[in-house]
């Protein structure tokens, strides 16, 4: 719960000042560590000459607080100092001395103009040219006598002897052509020669229907007799993908022996996106580059876009056409991935300056300029399509040889709008109405009133645990841990004995105020600590227990004392500041001590647990006049 306590009004608004600070606080501090403050060039309006020679008054932690009169800081509250506002009146065109520039990392580039070049990169995969892949397979049954291209991955060309086979289907294909090469006998009739012939005819076709080639034919009619074996040639050449024949082995009409393909030339398969494709087209030119061959670049054609998209990823597929400049060899291996390079022209000359000098907020883009003599102005720009080599178009603007900051921009653009938003405020006198830190008193806010009183059998050790709390605090205040051992044991053994011994008639008092357990823990941790940071750590935590457990009890009115919560924002900042209890008068920061002795930015008074023979009671809302005015914390 005391977390969430943490995340109030007060907490939120000093988040958001840290925000503007770690922006401008660095741009500002890197001036002044040269000795050489920025500037803003160009003159105001007529009428700001007389404001902005009026005195203004600014924290050295905290610049976003500029207030009329000096004062203390609302946040720290460290003693103002007079600003020099010849330095925040005028133009927003910021002036930076050179080494500066240096030192924070501005770069600036010119604005170009060239053409407007869409650029898709993605990745590809390597695949067969289906046009080019061929299975071997034979249109008989045999068996394999011997194989002549016998493991995967060996090249072949076209022509060549793949394997031989026995088949007696083969075998008496032969022995019907030679018997019907054999010329017909003296006497025969014309009928019987034309029979001869269109038998010859038929056997021929059995045989070339077997696959068997013009030469084998010739070479069976020279031999004048059939042969066992008979090999089967390659019909085309490339690299063999798959062998499933093994010599022995029986084969069967139709069984895929070999595949073979020609690598040649291969696909490349890439997926785009449904926007991209208005930027696609057939016949264009694609650029592939792999992984394992830097720097080296082939250049190919979309072959063809396919009609239809993947309903999940929303892509299409792209199919592209590479040539491989040796087959034997090939470069471009299926199943490899490739990068990817689509261009397409859009259109021809227009502005352009780097994508990283556009501050782009969503509802406004700004370039930072770079005038001449170090002075930077920023620039409302409208932009246009992104182009190749991280590039944007600008429609609206700037103009060619312009030079536009590339590197440090985000800094300039900060600092830029906050002295101009500053220049409005001390022009128009918005600021006047902001009081000075002790102006104005005011009063510490209430927490809501305890209904039921303490028990007496711990009214006493409440208010011993308290007083040597407090005790603890002013050492720590004074940047002292002397004497911080007995207090804290004190409130260590005093917690001890509490917890042994619950209020009659409530046995359940400290499960429901677990607190206590926290508060005794740290205090041992505190009487432990040698060093002023080792008793500080666990003093916050011990603050926080201890008011949560005040702020459901109720502080003993017997203390006669008003008890205050306050919160530092600058201790623990990432843990929204810590808390600490004292009395109401002079603040008395124990986490920083006399470097920031009354850094606080809330107060909340502690309710007072009302005698038992009283009613309940409040804690007076006056403060001390020497506090400051601050928001009220929520509790």
């Amino acid at each position: 719960m005391e977390q969430a306590e943490n995340k109030g009004p007060t907490t939120g608004r000093w988040k958001s000042a840290a925000i503007k600070i770690g922006v401008v606080a660095a741009v500002l501090l890197a001036g002044m560590s040269l000795g050489h403050p920025w500037q803003f060039a160009g003159g105001g309006r007529d009428g700001a000459s007389g404001q902005a020679k009026a005195k203004w008054y600014t924290c050295g932690m905290h610049p976003q607080v500029v207030l009329p009169n000096p004062g203390l800081c609302p946040i720290c509250h460290m003693e103002l100092v007079p600003m020099d506002t010849d330095k925040s009146a005028g133009g927003v065109a910021v002036s930076i001395p050179p080494e500066i520039s240096q030192s924070i990392g501005v770069r600036v580039a010119p604005v170009t103009t060239g053409p407007i070049i869409n650029v898709i990169r993605t990745v590809g995969s390597v695949d067969y040219d289906e046009r080019l892949v061929r299975d071997v397979t034979t249109k008989f049954a045999g068996w394999i006598e011997k194989l002549h291209v016998d493991y995967t991955g060996q090249a072949v060309s076209k022509g060549q002897d793949l394997f031989e086979i026995y088949s007696p289907d083969l075998y008496t294909a032969q022995e019907e052509y030679l018997q019907a090469k054999r010329p017909a006998g003296p006497g025969g009739s014309a009928e019987q020669g034309k029979w001869n012939t269109d038998l010859l005819e038929a056997a021929r076709k059995r045989l070339e229907y077997f696959d068997v080639t013009p030469e084998q034919i010739r070479q069976l009619e020279q031999a004048g007799k059939a042969s066992k074996t008979m090999a089967i040639l390659s019909r085309v050449g490339g690299l063999v993908i798959a062998k499933n024949v093994v010599e022995g082995m029986k084969v069967e009409p139709g069984m895929q022996l070999y595949r073979i393909a020609d690598l040649s030339r291969v696909w490349v398969l890439v997926a785009i996106y449904e926007y991209q494709l208005p930027y696609m087209q057939v016949g264009q030119d694609a650029m592939v580059e792999l992984s394992y061959y830097p720097g080296q670049k082939y250049r190919g054609k979309i072959s063809y876009i396919y009609p239809y998209l993947n309903p999940e990823l929303r892509q299409v597929k792209l199919r592209l056409e590479f040539d491989n400049p040796d087959p034997a060899q090939p470069v471009l291996k299926p199943g490899m991935y490739a990068n990817v390079e689509i261009r397409s022209e859009l259109a021809g000359n227009r502005t352009l300056v780097p994508r990283e000098a556009v501050i782009d907020t969503g509802s406004r883009q700004i370039v930072i300029v770079s005038l001449a003599d170090g002075r930077f102005e920023p620039r409302p720009v409208r932009i246009g399509v992104h182009a190749q080599d991280e590039m944007v178009e600008i429609l609206e603007g700037l103009k060619p040889l312009d030079k536009v900051v590339t590197s440090g921009q985000f800094l300039l653009d900060s600092e830029a709008r906050f002295r101009e938003n500053l220049m409005k405020m001390m022009q128009s006198g918005l600021a006047a109405t902001q009081p000075a830190a002790a102006a104005q008193p005011a009063a510490a806010a209430q927490a809501a009133p305890i209904e039921a009183a303490l028990p007496p059998e711990l009214r006493d050790a409440f208010a011993e645990i308290l007083g040597a709390y407090l005790q603890i605090g002013k050492k720590l205040s004074e940047d002292s841990v002397q004497g911080l051992a007995a207090p804290a044991g004190q409130i260590a053994g005093r917690v001890e004995k509490m917890l042994a011994a619950p209020p009659p008639g409530d046995e359940h008092f400290w499960h429901k105020h677990a607190e206590a357990a926290d508060i005794r823990a740290n205090a041992l941790k505190i009487a432990q600590a040698g060093k002023i940071e080792q008793a500080r750590e666990p003093f916050a935590d011990l603050s926080v227990a201890l008011a949560r457990l005040l702020r459901q009890t109720g502080v003993p009115a017997e203390m006669k004392v008003e008890i205050q919560e306050l919160r530092c924002p600058m201790y623990r900042p990432g843990q929204g500041g810590a808390h600490w209890l004292q009395e109401a008068g002079e603040v008395r920061n124990p986490f920083f001590g006399r470097a920031m002795l009354g850094c606080f930015d809330s107060r909340t008074a502690l309710p007072i647990s009302p005698s038992p023979q009283k009613q309940p009671a409040t804690a007076p809302a006056t403060m001390p006049e020497n506090t400051a005015t601050l928001p009220n914390r929520r509790t």
